[in-house]
């Protein structure tokens, strides 16, 4: 099945999947991260590197700028204005 695998003890899963070199690799056609959590969304790369979400939603790169108004590039920086209560960061009140 060509399924990677990685043993992490002091790191996240999204760490390694952030972390993870499929997306360099150019016999993989496409690399599909399956999880809700937003920060996930910067990982994102066109249609190649896409997010799969519950309710069969599959977010390549139009549809992170459609959910959160910023490329996925910018996905840090807005989760550091708006917050994330599933990592613990409370955001920038107002």
């Amino acid at each position: 099945m060509g399924v990677m695998v990685w043993s992490m003890v002091h790191y996240e899963a999204d760490d390694a999947l952030a972390a993870g070199k499929a997306s360099q690799d150019d016999s993989v056609k496409q690399v599909v991260i399956c999880t809700p959590d937003k920060d996930l969304s910067q990982c994102v790369v066109g249609t190649r590197v896409v997010q799969h979400e519950r309710r069969d939603i599959l977010r390549d790169e139009a549809g992170v700028v459609a959910k959160f108004g910023v490329s996925p590039q910018s996905i840090p920086d807005y989760l550091a204005l708006v917050g994330d209560p599933a990592d613990g960061f409370r955001g920038l009140s107002g």
